[in-house]
């Protein structure tokens, strides 16, 4: 993906929990997806714009499109790396590119994009941000840009 070039990524590790594994030892595949999240809330918390937050100026932000490609299982007590990225868009909506790897094989286990859409407190969609919100989603956009010191 040609716009992870010119972009900072994400990265945090997850450890594979007992039970998030089958009767085979595998992780189950939906698991996946919850570790995905666990990275996701980890980068809002670090930017400041967790989602009570967004709900406290009223706004929520659902997912509204999952993607993905399983390239290899996981197993009880493996390490995964958890990495995301922001994909730009010229509306209000967050895309996130994620890809999941083996800390100890290093090979992709899962990858994709989540699409989240903002919607206001009366459910509409909001397609601009207004001047609060604008000021919030910089920091995301700008820890993702390579130019742009990190704390």
């Amino acid at each position: 993906m040609f716009w992870q070039l010119y972009m900072k990524v994400f990265e945090t590790e997850v450890r594979v929990r007992f039970n998030e594994v089958d009767q085979w030892g595998i992780v189950y595949y939906a698991n996946y997806f919850t570790y995905v999240e666990v990275a996701r809330a980890a980068l809002l918390e670090q930017v400041g714009l967790l989602p009570v937050l967004l709900s406290g100026i009223g706004y929520t932000a659902p997912i509204v499109q999952l993607q993905s490609n399983f390239r290899s299982s996981a197993t009880f007590n493996e390490v995964l790396t958890v990495q995301l990225f922001l994909i730009p868009q010229a509306t209000a909506k967050l895309v996130f590119g994620f890809t999941i790897r083996s800390k100890t094989t290093g090979k992709v286990v899962m990858d994709g994009e989540s699409t989240q859409v903002l919607l206001n407190n009366k459910g509409f969609m909001v397609f601009q941000f207004d001047a609060e919100l604008s000021e919030k989603m910089a920091a995301l956009h700008d820890f993702f840009h390579l130019d742009t010191p990190q704390p």
